[in-house]
């Protein structure tokens, strides 16, 4: 039997891709040598892509069906920025380094339109936007350093208070603006060499910490809803894969080393266009540059290189994953969705949940053979007493039927063998499985003992049963049911509760810790 390496029990999350979107970027024409994306952004109702023609197409990802094409006379769309609190206005720069925000009057019936075009940054490469968090208001910075303000809400009022001029000059930094962020009315402005904390109501300005850099490096918000205080935290990317903690008022509270926890290898990437693929070598430290953060499902900020993906628990001082996804440009984040934007002008949808939860939705799609592999990588996560509650014995038993024995022996063996682990040691209690009738099925609770539901009664066990033996979704139905998360366990609560399981005494499985952690753990 081949030997299939076998991925460390505390990997509790994993990046999938269920579906391809390159039949949605052939039917948006964005697969040729002349139109490709060169940007990309998402919020909850629309993912933005924006195009080397100047167009910018919005699909609805609630079916990916409704559509929208803006187009732009004023060169290739650059940056894109969707208004995190109103789905209606979306703010777009192009190359040319103009800004025009577009009110999109989806709720009345209307036609998308032009409501500002600012030439603030004309002649300049706008290199990030932002939104404010409460009122219609976007930050643009450009390559030299300049970042400004479109005051919307002056805008409308224009003739009646006599604003004249409603872009606003913030600052001008040292050098070209990396990133911006913005949350509770702080702006969060991030350079070549250092980070910039701007209060824009006082129009006070600091600078976080006394140590410059040189080259990309992100800084981003973190809720205080998340980050256990009440006050929200920021995280900074410094050199050697580290990264500052930092307070609301721009203190530095402490540094954060990733270097030799990202020595350990990365994660593969589930997806039906290859199979996964473990190599449990451990390599030498990483020492990154952290080129941006973004906030992540709660609990985690997610960055990436020319080499992959790096998701953390910063708090906690620990790496979720990291996977090798090569050839990024760009990420756009909404929840725990990504979306990549690669070199080439491709677009990929990557989602982060838990193991078990990624197995369910192979299942629910018919990757039969994909979700046995993602199964036996995973075992040592799977056969623990709070996966074994979702992705019970008898749906294991389910899936090794839909394989063939002769292409699939293999995977058949060692999927037996996850099978016998959820098994109760006791003799007696295997031999009394057999004795369960075909006509009932039944499930294992964490003790051991048999729950048997007959199928006479509708049960809630029957339903999910019954949901493995639906075929596989048409093309709308499976794209629409990929775009809608909502129901998957969100990561940030998937590592709460496996370090909360870790502290009872009574867990027969022990207590769980995440692979690249900087704390002693009494299971080490």
């Amino acid at each position: 039997m081949t030997f299939m390496p076998v991925i460390p029990e505390a990997y509790s999350h994993v990046l999938a891709e269920f579906e391809s979107l390159d039949p949605l970027l052939t039917a948006l024409r964005l697969d040729s040598s002349r139109l490709k994306c060169t940007s990309v952004a998402v919020s909850r109702k629309w993912l933005a892509l924006g195009s080397t023609g100047g167009g910018l197409n919005l699909i609805q990802k609630d079916g990916w069906k409704q559509r929208l094409l803006l187009s732009h006379r004023e060169g290739a769309v650059s940056q894109i920025a969707c208004c995190p609190h109103d789905d209606d206005y979306v703010a777009v720069a192009t190359s040319q380094g103009l800004v025009i925000v577009w009110e999109l009057n989806q709720e009345r019936r209307g036609k998308p339109e032009r409501i500002h075009v600012s030439s603030e940054h004309k002649g300049r490469k706008v290199t990030a936007l932002c939104w404010d968090t409460a009122v219609l208001r976007v930050f643009v910075g450009d390559h030299v350093g300049k970042v400004s303000a479109i005051k919307l809400n002056a805008l409308k009022q224009a003739a009646a208070a006599f604003v004249m001029f409603p872009v606003q000059t913030v600052t001008t930094v040292d050098s070209c603006v990396v990133q911006l962020d913005y949350l509770d009315g702080r702006l969060l402005v991030s350079s070549l060499t250092r980070s910039f904390l701007c209060d824009t109501e006082r129009e006070k300005f600091w600078k976080i910490g006394n140590k410059e850099r040189d080259g990309e490096y992100g800084a981003c918000f973190f809720p205080g809803k998340f980050s256990g205080s009440q006050q929200p935290l920021i995280y900074c990317a410094r050199p050697g894969s580290r990264m500052w903690e930092v307070s609301f008022d721009g203190e530095v509270l402490s540094t954060h080393q990733f270097k030799k926890l990202l020595s350990l290898p990365p994660l593969p990437v589930i997806t039906a266009r290859s199979e996964p693929q473990y190599d449990h070598t451990v390599g030498s430290s990483q020492s990154l540059s952290f080129p941006r953060l973004l906030h992540l499902s709660e609990q985690c900020v997610l960055t990436w290189t020319e080499k992959g993906i790096y998701i953390f628990i910063p708090q906690s001082v620990q790496v979720l994953l990291w996977s090798e996804v090569n050839d990024i440009q760009d990420i756009a984040v909404c929840k725990n969705e990504l979306f990549c934007l690669h070199s080439s002008g491709k677009v990929s949808h990557l989602t982060l949940l838990s193991v078990e939860r990624c197995v369910e939705r192979l299942l629910r799609r018919g990757l039969w053979d994909l979700a046995a592999r993602t199964c036996c990588l995973f075992q040592n996560s799977i056969i623990t007493s709070r996966a074994r509650k979702t992705l019970t014995a008898d749906k294991l038993e389910h899936l090794k039927s839909q394989l063939d024995l002769t292409t699939y022996s293999e995977l058949i063996s060692q999927l037996d063998e996850l099978i016998f682990k959820f098994e109760p040691l006791d003799s007696a209690c295997s031999s009394r499985r057999s004795s369960i009738s075909s006509h009932e099925s039944f499930s294992i609770l964490d003790s051991g003992i048999y729950r048997i539901i007959s199928s006479r009664r509708g049960s809630q066990s029957d339903e999910d049963s019954s949901s493995l033996h639906s075929q596989t979704f048409s093309e709308d139905e499976r794209l629409k049911e990929f775009a809608s998360p909502q129901g998957d366990e969100q990561p940030g609560q998937g590592c709460a509760a496996n370090r909360s399981e870790g502290m009872k005494a009574s867990s027969s499985f022990g207590s769980r810790c995440l692979p690249f952690s900087m704390f002693q753990h009494p299971c080490d």
